[in-house]
């Protein structure tokens, strides 16, 4: 319907539209004034019926129906980041309105299907962090743990030494983490060197050992439920 001014005042029925994403908004009865015409944001066209999923929009000169999946919650088919749809118009590339089952899903084009490697690098990788903050945490000897952090083993280096050569100074007193301040001795500290070789030693190895167990699986929530927390301390 093609609006034509009069000299008379007209009452027509008009289809509004939002001034920002054109998208039809209603119908109106719209008071015209003689010799004057419709006001922006409207036309005498009516919309098409939309199917769900589908908005009509004004473009120029004619109702288009446009994709509207605003609301909807997808997910990258690349990093599973999830984000609500808020534009008009079809999906972005490389998101899905399939909500992946866990972290180590990976997406094939159609569908997220589980991915065990994935999984066992996570927790292969978590296996090795566990297996660094045991190592820099403490050593044992007689029942005495020393901090085994980078300084202290600088210290405990010199230390070693020291207590080699029974230079230890009676009666220094050295902090511990389970029994606090003890009195150094030359047979303490001649052990520092050749216990620490041994705790690291030991560690990587416990380290490997659930590594080879991870990588044997292959059960996907066999790999997630895996528990690695024996073996590191005495």
């Amino acid at each position: 319907m093609k609006f034509e001014f009069s000299n008379e005042p007209q009452i027509l029925r008009v289809f509004n539209y939002a001034r920002d994403t054109q998208e039809f908004v209603g119908e109106s009865d719209y008071y015209v004034a003689p010799n004057t015409g419709l006001s922006g944001n409207c036309t005498l066209e009516e919309p098409p019926v939309a199917a769900p999923g589908k908005t009509p929009v004004w473009c120029e000169d004619d109702w288009q129906l446009i994709d509207d999946h605003r609301g909807i919650v997808v997910y990258n088919t690349q990093t599973q980041a999830e984000q609500i749809i808020c534009q008009l118009g079809p999906l972005p590339e490389n998101v899905t309105i399939f909500k992946p089952s866990s972290p180590f899903d990976r997406w094939n084009g159609k569908t997220w299907l589980p991915n065990v490697n994935a999984a066992k690098v996570a927790q292969i990788a978590a296996i090795k962090t566990r297996r660094d903050e045991i190592t820099a945490d403490y050593i044992i000897i007689d029942d005495n743990h020393f901090h085994s952090d980078a300084n202290s083993r600088i210290q405990q280096l010199s230390l070693t030494k020291m207590g080699q050569a029974k230079q230890i100074p009676k009666g220094l007193m050295w902090q511990t983490k389970n029994n606090g301040l003890i009195t150094l001795t030359n047979e303490i500290a001649a052990q520092f060197e050749s216990v620490t070789m041994d705790h690291d030693m030991r560690l990587f190895a416990n380290a490997q050992r659930h590594i080879a167990a991870v990588e044997a699986l292959e059960d996907i929530q066999a790999v997630q439920d895996y528990d690695y927390s024996t073996g590191w301390q005495p």
